[in-house]
């Protein structure tokens, strides 16, 4: 796990991204830039809380993307879509 000081920084630069018509996978691959290495499940979880206020139990599910998880409880991009568009849409 990361320490929130190396987070901060991705999270800041995402909230301020224009994410206005953009979708949640985009959103996600934005995260993915901005934290190479770093990118993980957890830390996607955490910049998307940090970022949209998404609340912990929507980042978890989140964390569940296809793109970090596989097997039957994996989201899709339609999915993750649904899942995020309450924060990503204000």
């Amino acid at each position: 796990m990361y320490a929130p000081s190396l987070l901060e920084p991705a999270a800041e630069e995402l909230r301020l991204a224009d994410v206005c018509g953009r979708g949640a996978t985009e959103v996600a691959r934005e995260a993915r830039s901005l934290l190479g290495e770093r990118f993980s499940s957890v830390t996607f979880m955490y910049v998307l809380m940090r970022a949209f206020e998404v609340e912990y139990t929507a980042a978890r599910d989140a964390a569940l993307w296809h793109e970090f998880h596989s097997g039957t409880r994996a989201l899709s991009d339609d999915d993750l879509e649904k899942l995020l568009a309450p924060w990503l849409s204000r």
